[in-house]
């Protein structure tokens, strides 16, 4: 099979045989560029060196973040798309996990064609929704039509329930009916960063990030504890 260049996958398991196993998996199937990671915090600094395209995880990883904290962020803020791959099978576990929106579950022992399946399936649906946000602006529904908003333009987003407010330079703001991480999904992962469970901001207006909030020029908004370390990394 001719390699798959331009790919490069995250294994995180802390089983180095089971991922050492996948990745011969991966490397038979030409997706040469791997790396593994052996808990959340070297799945972290991997993200942050490798910029992978995709990211296989199990869900079982230590007591104090697991694959679906992982899963989380990497649905939130980095918006890779990602499998859990796990011996967990129970209702209790998938309703967890699923809530963090992966592209697919396999549960141990898997096929090694049902991991290629779904491999090829999350990376060529994440590079149809980035095709789509390469016009620079954000489509949504405006009452019975359809607006753009330029990305440029928005300063940040704000959780509204099932609803989101947009705010855009000039103080002025749209109420959407999306969650916000539907709408972060649609847009530029290095330009829009989560800092909140309810707030995502534009980079290019953060004129400073202080202990607890970030400032927007004469906006201050706050920063959740388990953003701010990412944070400071995607500022630099």
């Amino acid at each position: 099979m001719e390699a798959n260049k331009g790919y490069h996958i995250l294994i995180v398991e802390d089983e180095l045989l089971i991922a050492e196993h996948i990745s011969t998996i991966l490397h038979a199937a030409g997706y040469i560029n791997t790396t593994i990671a052996m808990s959340v915090d070297k799945a972290l600094q991997a993200i942050n060196n490798k910029k992978p395209s995709m990211v296989l995880t199990d869900i079982a990883l230590g007591h104090i973040q697991t694959g679906i904290d992982l899963g989380a962020l990497l649905y939130e803020q980095f918006k890779i798309p990602f499998i859990y791959i796990t011996s967990h099978s129970s209702t209790e576990m998938f309703s967890k996990a699923k809530h963090t929106r992966p592209n697919a579950y396999l549960v141990k022992p898997f096929k090694k064609e049902d991991l290629l399946v779904a491999i090829e399936l999350a990376l060529f649906n994440s590079e149809l929704n980035n095709k789509i946000t390469e016009n620079n602006s954000l489509l949504i529904k405006d009452g019975h039509a359809m607006a753009r908003i330029p990305h440029n333009e928005i300063m940040w987003l704000e959780a509204e329930g099932n609803y989101t407010l947009i705010y855009t330079s000039g103080n002025k703001k749209r109420l959407i009916r999306n969650v916000i991480t539907e709408l972060q999904q649609q847009l530029p992962t290095n330009d829009f960063l989560r800092i909140h469970k309810s707030y995502a901001v534009n980079k290019k207006y953060v004129t400073e990030l202080q202990a607890a909030q970030i400032v927007l020029g004469d906006i201050k908004l706050p920063v959740g504890r388990t953003y701010r370390e990412l944070l400071i990394e995607q500022l630099k």
